[in-house]
């Protein structure tokens, strides 16, 4: 009992040492954050329409939201690594030996608690900006990219290529739980990247690419292109709906089998209308398509294995985008070319990084742990 105490003790006594280094190693990301943090208080209070912004506050609700995500991720990151590569006769005490390795290693939490901080200083800035897009930019571009994606694709919207081939009600199910897994597809990766036991320069670029996206896709890209996207191409009061023959088909489905996406973008265009927080209508460009993509960028310099695996969920989020009328093919296009080039851009400056003297101090500091 003593000897534990002893341990705990010993942890947290070199728990906060490494954790201001770890801030200093992580300059690289807290710099972009603060500007990003001053960037949107100056929009507000250019735009008192959008209300007080509530930064502190707002961090700190989306961090709590992110402990039970974290514990949930981190159950199926130690699940996955008992079962393949512990395989111990109990896989309940196997677990709990994880569980506590983790919880008791101050150089992983040190690691992980500031990557942790960005990105829900930056989920909260996001969600802010994209709930008041229209408060800075109507939703004007719809009919123009249903006419571009009618122009780049032979004359037909991209979804009436797609419906012969998955328009049938247990196809569109699958599709729409794979839609869902993003959620924890992301979470895993995060946890992966954010609580490693050492420092990379491919977590450095996998963080620089993942802020740099939800930025300039998310909040950049989403208000100078405002869209709705065609679930809501009708409700925008424009017509003729060349996706009216997809909604009917998913309200079909819909009443038969599960579909969540019709479910939910009914529910986000009402709190929409009503003006409640949270309530996101915006479909350029396609995060879920940008996001996906680095994951299977990333998945690739892991493994092979997992970048074939990210690759098939990220070819089918793209045909769900569209199929469940998420988001225009162009969309996603868009979305990929943002993505892919700041991955590439940040490879170099994740090596620079890694040469300089705050880091590479950090990184002894975490190896020799």
């Amino acid at each position: 009992m003593n000897t534990n105490i002893g341990m705990i003790s010993a942890s947290n006594g070199r728990f906060f040492p490494m954790l201001r280094q770890s801030l200093s190693a992580h300059a690289i990301f807290l710099i972009p954050i603060a500007f990003y943090c001053m960037a949107y208080e100056v929009m507000h209070m250019l735009h008192p329409e959008m209300g007080a912004p509530h930064l502190l506050l707002g961090v700190g609700l989306v961090f709590l939201f992110f402990i039970p995500v974290l514990l949930l991720g981190l159950s199926l990151k130690l699940f996955y690594h008992v079962a393949c590569y512990v395989k111990p006769d109990s896989p309940t005490r196997g677990m709990i030996v994880e569980f506590r390795k983790f919880f008791s290693n101050p150089a992983i939490l040190a690691h992980g608690l500031p990557a942790l901080f960005i990105v829900s200083v930056m989920g909260f800035i996001f969600s802010d900006v994209q709930s008041n897009i229209l408060a800075l930019q109507p939703h004007t571009w719809d009919v123009t990219f249903a006419d571009w994606d009618k122009a780049l694709h032979f004359g037909k919207q991209p979804w009436e290529w797609l419906q012969p081939i998955v328009g049938y009600a247990p196809i569109t199910f699958l599709i729409n739980l794979n839609y869902n897994m993003w959620f924890f597809s992301m979470m895993i990766l995060l946890i992966h990247f954010g609580f490693a036991a050492k420092s990379s320069e491919l977590r450095t670029r996998f963080f620089l690419t993942y802020v740099s996206i939800w930025i300039i896709s998310g909040n950049i890209l989403a208000v100078v292109f405002a869209s709705a996207g065609p679930c809501y191409y009708s409700r925008l009061g424009l017509s003729p709906d060349p996706y009216a023959g997809l909604m009917l088909y998913l309200r079909h489905v819909n009443d038969v089998i599960p579909v969540w996406a019709v479910t939910l973008q009914d529910t986000l265009w009402q709190g929409h209308v009503a003006g409640i927080e949270g309530s996101v209508v915006s479909a350029m460009p396609s995060l879920h398509n940008g996001s996906a993509l680095l994951f299977a960028l990333a998945g690739f310099q892991i493994s092979k294995f997992w970048g074939r695996v990210l690759s098939v969920h990220a070819a089918l989020i793209f045909v769900g985008s569209i199929h469940l009328a998420w988001h225009y093919a162009i969309d996603s296009y868009m979305a990929w070319t943002v993505t892919l080039i700041v991955w590439f851009a940040a490879a170099p400056i994740a090596r620079w990084w890694h040469h300089t003297q705050t880091q590479r101090t950090f990184s002894v500091t975490l190896n020799n742990t």
